[in-house]
């Protein structure tokens, strides 16, 4: 039975059903949060960072996988058994989604996509010992920070691949590099299905087949794609299958709190020593001696495993099936195609990457006035302080693409380390958010309306704000981030009556959409109070401000 629908129905509606039960489970979405301009209620627009839970899946756990939790390592008792039986669905699922078949092994694999990288690199190096000199890496314009430095700290030489002009990898590059490298004995292309910064989409089974042409292994990082593109382990074009795929089912709505995803070929699990050794990979241990199980899902998941959070990804998956992979891009195609369409046309905002290529909603922009970029910090502040909405500033994770983005060549990089030293706001960076396929209409309409109104205010509003060197955060003036207290919250938990069920408050659309209006209402009778922009002086007082590299605005280079 779906998570989501328990009867059949026309499949407009059916759909529509499963995105209005995502939207009423979505913890967190009708929260509200203290600002220095009042209360807002929080609109998040981070998911590319992470997701965000669901009250169905938290309390499918709470009420029906807790009251039986046990270690999986038996099955000789009721609690061991359904453990164990719930973990295997989660395994099962995630394998349904993905298109594997009984050739791939589904590992469950620490913190993320690092997690499962550094297992793939683990299971490499026992079988091949990876090393410069017969060893190579093949990697895309398009990395993240996952899926470059592990391979560069695992002792195999690494090359990047060019972009093609149009947007995604370059054949012809990779094919000359693949030739170059043709006597190499072990050669891997790992490569993004989709960039985390620009959400500019690769094509998939045209590198994967020239990879096998040449006698290479395919890997790929679906990092950032897993939760709004199909994911198909094996391709219905000869030669196109993948070796091994990883991904973080946290950025999975309902996702939050579960471990890495590795799939791997079994043909490549040919060590008879797990590449983690412990509890649950051996058949007998005796006094000086020891049996490994055969190479496989056990064998590879040493030690008490991360069961609640395993099973939590299966249902993660669970929800993204039941809605459908069809559904869930034909959705993503229709925001990226506002996000365009918007702000093609604002030259106060400038998206990047290359253009007219196509994407996913996950968008990266910097906010151009006259005197220069203003920083990406500050929008992020802007933007959570008048609006509620929750972005992300900084470079996403991605130094490498960061560079090609924007324009820093490695003379350039240097200046900017010695930079950064001095001055913070020297980190180089941008800001990004995408608009999640479930949301409504008037939720996406609402947050390209409040970055258009950052874009044409924010130089005038930046004189209410402060830049801390030490938290790196630009404050409203006078204030302090704060946080909640884990301890005090624990203890405040305790006193709540004992419910296992988690609700969430209704808010209905028009509710929603009378709170972001006044939201807006505000934040355009703030301009009245706020000084019109100032006289612009570049300000020179300090080694970092004087540069020539700073491309950003601040509050120093103007005369209040």
């Amino acid at each position: 039975m779906s998570l989501l629908t328990q009867q059949s129905l026309p499949k407009t509606r059916s759909l529509n059903m499963a995105l209005n039960k995502v939207r009423d489970g979505l913890i967190g979405d009708t929260e509200f949060m203290k600002t220095p301009f009042g209360d807002r209620k929080i609109t998040y627009a981070d998911y590319t960072a992470s997701g965000r839970s669901l009250a169905f899946i938290e309390n499918f756990i709470t009420q029906k996988v807790m009251p039986f939790y046990a270690n999986t390592h038996t099955e000789a008792t009721v609690t061991g058994r359904q453990t164990s039986a719930y973990r295997e669905d989660a395994r099962q699922l995630i394998a349904d989604a993905c298109q594997a078949n009984d050739d791939d092994v589904v590992l469950f694999c620490g913190a993320g996509a690092t997690g499962a990288v550094d297992k793939l690199i683990r299971i490499l190096t026992l079988a091949h010992h990876l090393n410069h000199d017969d060893s190579v890496i093949f990697i895309g314009p398009y990395e993240h920070h996952s899926n470059e430095l592990p391979w560069r700290e695992s002792g195999a030489k690494v090359v990047r691949i060019k972009e093609a002009k149009g947007g995604g990898i370059c054949l012809q590059d990779l094919e000359q590099q693949l030739v170059t490298h043709q006597e190499i004995r072990l050669k891997i292309g790992s490569f993004s299905a989709a960039s985390n910064v620009t959400g500019i989409i690769q094509e998939q089974d045209a590198v994967a087949a020239l990879l096998h042409k040449h006698q290479a292994l395919s890997f790929w990082d679906f990092a950032a794609a897993a939760p709004y593109m199909k994911i198909a382990m094996n391709s219905a074009i000869d030669g196109a299958n993948k070796d091994a795929i990883f991904f973080s089912p946290h950025k999975l709505v309902g996702g939050p709190g579960t471990p890495g995803i590795l799939i791997i070929k079994r043909a490549l699990l040919t060590n008879e020593t797990p590449s983690t050794v412990g509890g649950g990979t051996v058949s007998f241990v005796s006094r000086d001696n020891h049996t490994f199980l055969a190479p496989g899902e056990r064998s590879e998941e040493a030690g008490t495993p991360a069961i609640i959070e395993s099973i939590r990804a299966g249902l993660a998956f669970k929800v993204k099936s039941d809605i459908g992979d069809d559904a869930i891009e034909a959705l993503e195609e229709k925001w990226s195609g506002l996000i365009k369409q918007k702000f093609d046309t604002n030259n106060g905002i400038h998206v990047l990457g290359t253009p007219n290529t196509k994407r996913l909603s996950i968008t990266s922009f910097r906010v151009k006035t006259e005197f220069g970029y203003l920083h990406h910090g500050l929008v992020v502040s802007l933007l959570n302080d008048l609006f509620g909405i929750q972005m992300r500033a900084g470079c996403s994770c991605a130094g490498p693409y960061g560079h090609d983005l924007l324009n820093i060549d490695e003379d350039t990089s240097l200046q900017l380390v010695d930079l950064i030293a001095q001055d913070k706001r020297f980190k180089p960076g941008w800001v990004r958010f995408n608009l999640n396929y479930f949301i409504e209409e008037q939720e996406a309409e609402f947050i390209l309306q409040a970055i258009e109104f950052v874009a044409e205010h924010g130089l005038q509003l930046m004189a209410l704000y402060e830049y801390d060197q030490v938290s790196d955060l630009w404050l409203y003036k006078g204030e302090k981030a704060e946080v909640l207290s884990l301890s005090k919250g624990l203890e405040d938990a305790m006193n709540l009556d004992e419910s296992h069920h988690v609700t969430v408050q209704k808010l209905s659309i028009h509710d929603k959409q009378a709170l972001w209006q006044s939201y807006m209402d505000k934040a355009q009778s703030m301009l009245a109070s706020t000084p019109a922009i100032p006289l612009y002086v570049r300000n020179k007082s300090t080694k970092a401000l004087a540069s020539n590299l700073r491309d950003f605005v601040t509050k120093e280079d103007f005369i209040y």
